[in-house]
């Protein structure tokens, strides 16, 4: 690696941080820093927001020396461009050529990809920047324990577990307590005083968990007799009807949703996805919301598919699930068959990821990354604001003559 280019960008402090790391790049001045014309092919001593080149020798001798200065500089205002090699530099920007700047290089931006040299031995005049997760500590991806899948079935073996360990837990109090009482026995000293099995204390006060319960619903009853072992599992929680079916049996259920004289489901309200990175034989709840207009009711279709699964696409019931299903493919990256037009709606079409998922960075991949995190000084934003033409407006409240 080599750098080719460096620059101060508006903002800097005079902290001689930068002169202290590496004097033969930068010079501090009295209001800014500015790189030293011996280091320059062009041989002029300014911040360089022109982007001219550095001399090959300086970019590739005191690489290491510039990329410390960069970290160190308490403002982060030091940028630079590097390329694979230092054989050829590139050319300097043209005056008034619309240059993006290099991202922040504590983001872990601040390299190229190696790219080869021509058959003459030059490079490229631009290499670009290719978004490096693993140089970019702030956007490591932790995944997160995922939330419980709600389910009646899961509720009631977590209440049976809970019971198992509470009794587990008695046991061994008790057993202590006849260990102990056989020892104050021998010892002659009086015996301990019993466990007492202890009991919840009830605050009338205390919000009310809403527990989900058995189908009892007749609309839930009534899908289940339709679809038989179609159906995986049928709860209600919190007021809600929910009924989860196979993967493979969607369209049938929504077809039976729509069409049946006792359900009459007619409008698909809404159409979403959860992401479940750590899910035993699934990772993605995927939940249609039904609503019926003429008897006012509401029911949740749900069914669990696993990574690369393609459900049928519900537009072939519900229209309305057109633009919803684009959503999903868009934020999380599932597509579904028989759809009209399975592209995004949100992000462009060469936008990398899906952003919904519980794996994407939370500060994204850096595509079109526009941040004034690091802007401590508020600088960045006051120049977006006077390109914006935004300071001139009412900046003074008007006062009555």
């Amino acid at each position: 690696m080599a750098i080719t280019k460096v620059w101060i960008e508006d903002g800097c402090i005079v902290c001689n941080a930068c002169e202290a790391e590496c004097p033969d790049v930068f010079h501090v001045l009295a209001e800014t820093c500015v790189i030293r014309g011996e280091s320059r092919q062009d041989g002029v001593e300014d911040t360089n927001h022109a982007k001219n080149p550095l001399k090959v020798e300086i970019g590739t001798s005191l690489e290491a020396a510039i990329k410390a200065a960069a970290e160190g500089c308490p403002v982060t205002v030091i940028k630079f461009e590097a390329i694979a090699s230092a054989a050829a530099p590139a050319p300097a920007a043209k005056s008034g050529e619309d240059v993006e700047s290099a991202v922040d290089h504590a983001l872990g931006m601040d390299s190229a990809p190696a790219v080869a040299p021509a058959e003459d031995g030059s490079l490229p005049a631009t290499t670009g920047y290719v978004w490096d997760i693993k140089a970019a500590p702030n956007r490591q991806i932790v995944l997160p324990k995922s939330a419980p899948l709600p389910s009646y079935k899961a509720f009631v073996a977590e209440q049976e577990a809970a019971k198992v360990a509470d009794e587990a837990k008695w046991q061994k109090q008790l057993a202590d307590f006849e260990t102990a009482k056989a020892k104050a026995v021998e010892e002659g000293k009086p015996e301990p005083k019993a466990p007492v099995r202890a009991v919840p204390a009830k605050n009338e006060t205390d919000l009310v968990f809403p527990a989900p319960t058995e189908a009892q619903a007749p609309e839930l009853k009534h899908l289940m007799e339709l679809l038989g072992d179609k159906v995986e599992e049928a709860f209600e929680q919190a007021g809600e009807m929910t009924c989860q079916v196979k993967k493979e049996a969607i369209l049938e259920a929504l077809r039976f949703c729509r069409d049946d004289q006792a359900l009459k489901f007619e409008m698909l309200a809404d159409e979403t996805a959860t992401h479940y990175p750590l899910g035993q034989g699934y990772a993605f709840s995927l939940v249609y919301h039904l609503t019926s207009v003429s008897r006012s009711r509401r029911l949740r279709l749900r069914i669990l598919v696993p990574e690369g699964f393609e459900p049928e696409s519900a537009e072939q019931v519900y229209p309305t699930a057109n633009w919803l299903e684009r959503e999903i493919w868009d934020m999380f990256g599932i597509r579904f068959q028989n759809h009209t037009d399975m592209v995004r709606i949100l992000c462009p079409e060469d936008w990398e990821g899906h952003a919904l998922r519980k794996d994407y960075p939370t500060l994204g991949l850096g595509q079109r990354e526009i941040s004034f995190r690091e802007d401590r000084g508020g600088m960045l934003m006051k120049i977006a604001m006077e390109a914006a033409g935004n300071l001139g407006i009412n900046l003074k409240v008007p006062k009555a003559e």
